[in-house]
């Protein structure tokens, strides 16, 4: 993955854009993290702090994947920050956010943060597509290795993020964020919450903690043994196609979801 651009070597145009909309740029901090945008900042005005992310067009994945992002960002208030405003730049695009100043959740069995990771994710069991929004079905990712009847298994109205890993999610003053929704898709309300056990697990839970923290969300309990089967299967057939052998770790805590 290349590094991010940073602040002074975006070009004249695009900052002039930027502080366009924000005004004048104080301060600029290069975040590290992320692989769908090609610059990420956090920017300093004399009124404010924002999160910058930005994409050339060239690289159409990494592009759509903001335009998603900028899409459902109305939908997804409850747990995430606002989108302030986007533009586009000598052949980049630009989204900004309001900054959350947080740490990234500690997720190891040792922290309190799997409480506070709970609390957001049962708020933004509700988030619905935005009306006239284009949102994939989860269905359709994995539309490469469904089997007879696992359609109905993935079947569901919820907005799910669908990245739930600690840079995604943020704790500032013990209450947790949701960002960088640019993967999102639309299923049942419980699959965010059962990819974060496994994450968990794979973080040092134990499986029957992880699962313990995962019947805290009534949804996931009443699904049916069959659907959640389901989709273990699917998940853990399109990990092992894309990445043969080194699936399997993450696979087997799938498949301890439903021990």
């Amino acid at each position: 993955m290349e590094s991010h651009v940073s602040w002074d070597e975006l070009p004249g145009e695009v900052r002039a854009v930027v502080e366009k909309n924000a005004g004048e740029v104080l301060a600029a901090e290069t975040v590290p993290e992320g692989i769908t945008c090609r610059t990420a900042l956090i920017l300093s005005t004399a009124t404010a702090r924002l999160f910058l992310k930005g994409a050339l067009l060239s690289d159409s994945g990494s592009w759509e994947a903001q335009r998603t992002e900028a899409a459902v960002n109305a939908a997804v208030g409850k747990v995430g920050p606002a989108m302030r405003w986007e533009a586009v730049a000598d052949e980049w695009h630009l989204i900004a956010f309001d900054y959350v100043d947080g740490r990234h959740a500690d997720l190891t069995p040792q922290s309190q943060d799997a409480t506070i990771v709970a609390d957001v994710l049962k708020r933004a069991r509700s988030c619905r597509v935005p009306a006239g929004g284009r949102v994939p079905l989860l269905v359709e990712r994995y539309s490469q290795v469904l089997r007879p009847g696992d359609s109905a298994a993935l079947e569901g109205s919820s907005l799910l993020h669908t990245d739930t890993n600690p840079h995604n999610l943020l704790i500032a003053s013990q209450r947790g964020y949701l960002v960088d929704w640019a993967m999102p898709a639309v299923g049942p309300a419980w699959v965010d919450a059962a990819q974060t056990a496994v994450r968990l697990m794979g973080y040092g839970w134990e499986p029957r903690a992880a699962r313990t923290w995962l019947g805290g969300f009534p949804e996931w309990n009443q699904a049916t043994q069959a659907n959640r089967a389901a989709f273990v299967r699917v998940v853990s057939d399109d990990a092992t196609a894309r990445f043969g052998p080194y699936a399997e770790e993450e696979n087997a805590r799938f498949r301890a979801l439903l021990s």
